[in-house]
């Protein structure tokens, strides 16, 4: 790299402190906004996410098998999101079809695949221990006497 370019690409660079945070705060929300905007597979996530949240937040399981329900959904969300910058950046690059920029797209859909089925495993060994725990018998009752009116 020549001198110029190195020049350019340090003063672009940040310096730290509290002004790196702030910027790195306003960045990040860029990147929300962006990818609630832009980005179909992010809103549908979102709109699932936050009423299985809300669900979450309502068993009646300990606070640990909670955060165990919770933790997948922001991991799904961040995985999409690396999706589509592969996604973005290659189809910045050209729109053209090459078998590089398919294979570096397909890549980043089977990480969110694994990330999803990670989440699917671990909402289904949850409920599972919760159930056999009789964690859920309460509901069960009220479900039951709520459809036999």
């Amino acid at each position: 790299m020549n001198e110029e370019k190195k020049d350019f690409a340090l003063s672009r660079k940040s310096k730290g402190g509290l002004m790196r945070l702030w910027n790195a705060f306003r960045y990040t929300c860029a990147g929300f906004r962006a990818a609630f905007r832009h980005e179909h597979a992010c809103r549908q996530e979102i709109f699932l996410f936050v009423p299985l949240a809300v669900v979450v937040c309502l068993l009646p399981v300990d606070v640990f098998s909670k955060a165990l329900l919770l933790l997948p959904m922001p991991l799904i969300l961040g995985f999409e999101m690396l999706n589509s910058a592969v996604e973005a950046v290659v189809d910045d690059i050209s729109l053209d079809y090459r078998e590089l920029a398919k294979r570096a797209k397909d890549f980043g859909s089977a990480a969110v695949f694994c990330a999803m089925l990670v989440g699917v495993l671990v909402w289904v060994a949850v409920i599972h221990k919760n159930v056999v725990a009789g964690n859920f018998d309460a509901w069960a009752a009220a479900l039951r006497g709520f459809f036999a009116k």
